[in-house]
């Protein structure tokens, strides 16, 4: 049996983010420019085949669960026809996606049916004139909609992601997890992270994991969460209490910041075009992409890649420095969140 993926410190990696495109029909201030970012030309993205091939590299080596993400993945044509393919890949149990949900309406029967197993949906405020704000574009009942769509379909797992930033949407935690609640949803928030060098970072704009904490424990009993939903690195706690169902509600907080969780970390992404990024926070990538399409067969290309991703492995940090600076210049939407 082939040898799990692993980097010099023994994290071994069992979770793949793939970015199918780095265009996206919002404009979200952490995540892009608000002029936009000069996208990939379309030929130079991974064909379905070749992201797939990628996977079963992955699986062959312990990966179990591949998230897709973008930019925006539902605004690339035919994406349940990828998840089907991803589905069918021997050793992936979990085929996941981050999306906006301003298609999903449109797309979330398909998807459930091509073997999507789970939704996180970027949800960052209650309020229409906020979340108009904070998106540049995004119209929230159109977003709400695809949320309810999606239930609708047969998603069991939905998760609502908010980046919080101070000054912006700090206030509204607690009616976030209300909100989730309410719509079946497990909210989770987000430290605001110093990616991209346009996207205003400086640390008064972060609301620490320890700051979120206090104030809904200001509102409501919480108590740990013990179980897990997902690989990734939230931490859960059970809110009790007013405004809740009787049984509580369960929020996540993931704490990039100032909570470093990189001893656990079990991730590597993949770009739109087919770089191989060991580290959120580090710029450096190589090209499986180059790899696999240079190589005289596909059998050869597999092979490079797979050597590609050792060394990359190898060379990855044991962890980043959030709390000191911005760390990359690349803007959020171009990496895939």
């Amino acid at each position: 049996m082939p040898l799990p993926f692993a980097d010099r410190f023994g994290r071994a990696v069992t979770y793949l983010r793939v970015s199918v495109t780095d265009r996206c029909n919002f404009r979200c201030v952490y995540c892009m420019p608000e002029h936009g970012i000069e996208h990939v030309p379309r030929p130079e993205l991974l064909s379905f085949a070749e992201i797939a091939d990628v996977v079963g590299i992955f699986a062959r080596h312990g990966v179990h669960r591949v998230r897709l993400t973008g930019g925006e993945p539902l605004v690339r044509a035919d994406l349940p026809e990828l998840v089907s393919m991803l589905a069918g890949v021997d050793g992936i149990d979990e085929v996941v996606m981050t999306t906006n949900a301003y298609l999903l309406g449109r797309y979330a029967v398909a998807l459930h049916d091509a073997g999507l197993t789970g939704l996180n949906i970027s949800f960052d405020s209650v309020d229409a004139t906020t979340f108009t704000r904070l998106t540049r574009i995004g119209d929230m009942q159109r977003v709400i909609d695809g949320i309810r769509a999606a239930r609708e379909a047969g998603f069991e797992r939905i998760k609502l992601n908010a980046v919080v930033i101070r000054g912006q949407n700090e206030h509204e935690l607690v009616d976030l997890v209300r909100f989730a609640a309410a719509e079946g949803a497990i909210m989770r928030f987000i430290e605001f992270m110093p990616i991209g060098g346009e996207m205003g970072w400086g640390r008064e704009a972060c609301v620490t994991a320890r700051q979120m904490r206090e104030t809904l424990s200001a509102i409501w009993e919480l108590t740990p969460d013990p179980r897990a939903y997902g690989t990734g690195p939230a931490r859960y706690w059970r809110a009790t209490g007013e405004g809740l169902p009787p049984q509580g509600a369960t929020f996540g907080i993931i704490g990039a910041v100032t909570e470093c969780f990189c001893a656990d970390c079990n991730r590597v992404r993949i770009t739109p075009q087919g770089g191989l990024r060991a580290c959120l926070a580090d710029d450096h990538e190589v090209t499986l992409r180059d790899a696999m399409r240079l190589a005289p067969t596909r059998e050869a290309g597999l092979l490079a890649a797979e050597r590609l991703i050792r060394a990359a492995l190898f060379g990855k940090k044991e962890s980043h420095a959030f709390d000191v600076d911005t760390i990359t210049q690349t803007a959020m939407t171009a990496i895939g969140g």
